[in-house]
């Protein structure tokens, strides 16, 4: 472990958050004014910090105690469970992944940016990346789109499609709004379900942006433990002046930060009510500014009921079993507290493999274990729904009882904190006793909801009846990211038809979302609201477009078939050998080029 939080904080937290704004601010014509070759300068560096930084158990130990999946922050992992090491593992294989991919791109794009302002001198050519350079123009049910890619996410086995809009006569980086690039800085305000989030999210501002300024982290109160990490990351730039770091101070504090006259962009992973909050603070202290102007200033990535839509058509019993699993993963991941966790599942009324998939829904309900429900009012929220079903005699609330995750090798630390996963059933669209409630409202807790939409189950189905459904925000909440699902001999005409319609950020197809959040933003794509969702409800602007595709729309990410193995799967992999190959994967240079050179790199 790096320090203890405690100790390292007592002893590096000197600067009062007013003096750090100060300093910050002070450098950010410095800092916008950079060349190219010092960014990519300090993106090598960071990753020569990342093994020390994100290599180390530390954090992902303290991270088991805020999962409640330990008892101490202080808690060593010799002493958890076998199950506990494993969730260990997949969540440092996910940071490292996430955080090591989105650096090489990033110097990927630089060096190639360096590359073309040589070449303008010389006249040579040069050659673009993957997702600049494979590019194909389709006309798909009327819409003009330029599909970039696919690429490869290795090692995910999924590939990566990043949509734009082809019919627009101006070509923009849509997927942001417009900050001043005057001065000032950002301010990042950390996530609190997940670790990795400060990190992307500081990296995102800093290099993705484009008005790019310093930047001050607020770590979210539940993960300071993320201060002596972030130290040691981005310590070459926190040397220069152009990024600092606070613990949470509070309400009272975090509106004064808001409130000053250099933060210039707010950049949030969270709550849409949060969201509204900040704007409101941020235009009572700057009445000189319009609504528009305010709003401009504010980047983030709130939530969503994420569906899972299912086609209707004929599926093998492994096909059926594989989307049930893929589900309750994604609701029992986390504790059900992720952006892009699983909470609707819409079929088909008159599929005629209905009741069948909901008898394998709940089964593998009983079979996934469950982990501890951690997150600060994600109980509540989920009662608060359930308490809108219960009393339903002809649909009643199911809570299928499965395995808890172990939480130490000495067993159990108290069993308030679980929490099995609520089953409710909306009934059919349009019927006089439909409830949509849990639809329109995001549990980011252990609740799924199951809906049923009349009408023909033809080829017509989702054009006219699912798409258009979920598209409504009346209907269900938020434009993040869905789940597709379909049988191997379904129409693919059809499927990439609903894909070009749905007004998602990311659309997974025969896949959970989950690989489209860390393939899409570690190798080019993008990650949020819908740009066609003037709702708002799942943020404003987009992270990640890496290599800035102008008039992006949405990513799209696919599994290699709906059969192929979940790798997200707590019961398959050994977690020394998970942790073990994440480290030696990701901390070697070129890895993947050094998995697949074969005989050529022995010749060199």
């Amino acid at each position: 472990m790096i320090s203890t939080t405690n100790d390292y904080l007592a002893s590096n937290t000197n600067n009062t958050w007013e003096e750090k704004v100060e300093i910050l601010s002070s450098k950010s014509q410095a800092f916008q004014s950079l060349s190219l070759e010092d960014r990519l300068e300090l993106v090598d560096a960071i990753l020569l910090n990342a093994k020390a930084s994100l290599g180390n158990d530390g954090m992902y130990e303290q991270e088991m105690a805020v999962l409640k999946l330990s008892p101490t922050l202080e808690s060593s992992s010799s002493s958890f469970s076998t199950e506990v090491k494993r969730i260990l593992g997949f969540n440092k294989y996910g940071t490292v992944f996430l955080i090591m991919n989105t650096l090489w791109h990033i110097k990927k794009k630089l060096k190639y940016e360096i590359a073309r302002q040589n070449a303008k001198e010389s006249g040579n050519s040069v050659k673009k990346p993957v997702l600049l350079r494979k590019v194909k123009q389709e006309v798909i049910d009327g819409k003009q789109i330029n599909i970039h890619g696919p690429v490869e996410i290795f090692p995910v086995f999924h590939k990566l499609e990043v949509w734009s809009d082809a019919s627009s006569t101006i070509a923009s980086t849509a997927t942001y709004k417009k900050v001043d690039d005057s001065g000032g800085i950002c301010l990042v305000l950390g996530g609190g379900n997940q670790s990795f989030i400060a990190l992307y999210d500081t990296i995102h501002c800093l290099f993705n942006h484009p008005s790019t300024k310093p930047v001050l982290i607020k770590h979210h109160p539940l993960r300071p433990y993320l201060y002596p990490i972030c130290a040691q990351l981005f310590a070459p730039l926190i040397e220069a002046g152009f990024v600092d770091q606070i613990v949470d101070g509070g309400m009272p504090e975090t509106s004064l930060i808001l409130q000053h006259p250099t933060v210039q962009h707010v950049h949030l992973t969270g709550a849409l009510s949060t969201a509204q909050a900040i704007e409101k603070t941020m235009a009572q202290s700057r009445p000189d500014k319009s609504e528009e102007e305010i709003q401009s200033m504010i980047t983030s990535e709130l939530g969503c009921v994420t569906p899972f839509i299912i086609s209707p058509g004929r599926y093998s019993r492994s096909e059926l079993r594989m989307t049930a699993k893929h589900i309750v993963t994604g609701k029992k991941v986390n504790g059900g507290s992720n952006c892009n966790c699983v909470q609707a599942v819409i079929l088909p009324q008159g599929w005629a493999q209905k009741e069948e998939f909901r008898e394998i829904l709940v089964s593998m309900m009983r079979k996934i274990p469950t982990s501890p429900c951690y997150y600060p009012g994600s109980k509540s929220k989920v009662q608060d729904i359930v308490n809108k079903y219960n009393g339903n005699t002809e649909r009643p609330v199911l809570q299928p009882q499965s395995k808890r995750v172990q939480r130490n090798s000495a067993g159990g630390i108290g069993d308030d904190d679980y929490l099995q996963p609520f089953l409710v059933d909306c009934g059919t669209y349009g019927d006089p006793d439909y409830n949509n409630h849990a639809l329109t409202n995001e549990a980011f807790g252990p609740l799924l909801a199951l809906v049923e939409l009349p009408g023909d189950v033809g080829d017509t189905y989702l054009s006219e009846t699912a798409v258009p459904f979920v598209n409504n925000k009346d209907n269900i909440y938020g434009s993040l990211s869905c789940s597709l699902i379909y049988p191997k001999k379904y129409d693919k005409d059809i499927i990439r038809a609903a894909t070009a319609n749905l007004n998602y950020g990311c659309i997974a197809l025969n896949t959970w979302s989950l690989y489209g959040f860390f393939g899409g933003l570690a190798f080019g794509g993008t990650w949020g609201g819908s740009s066609m969702d003037p709702s708002g409800q799942s943020g404003s602007g987009f992270a990640g477009n890496i290599f800035a595709i102008p008039n992006v729309t949405k990513s799209v990410v696919s599994s290699r078939s709906l059969t192929f193995p979940l790798i997200y799967d707590l019961t398959l992999i050994p977690p020394k050998f998970l942790s073990g190959f994440a480290s030696s994967l990701y901390f070697l240079k070129n890895p993947f080029r050094s998995c697949f050179r074969g005989r050529k790199s022995k010749a060199n």
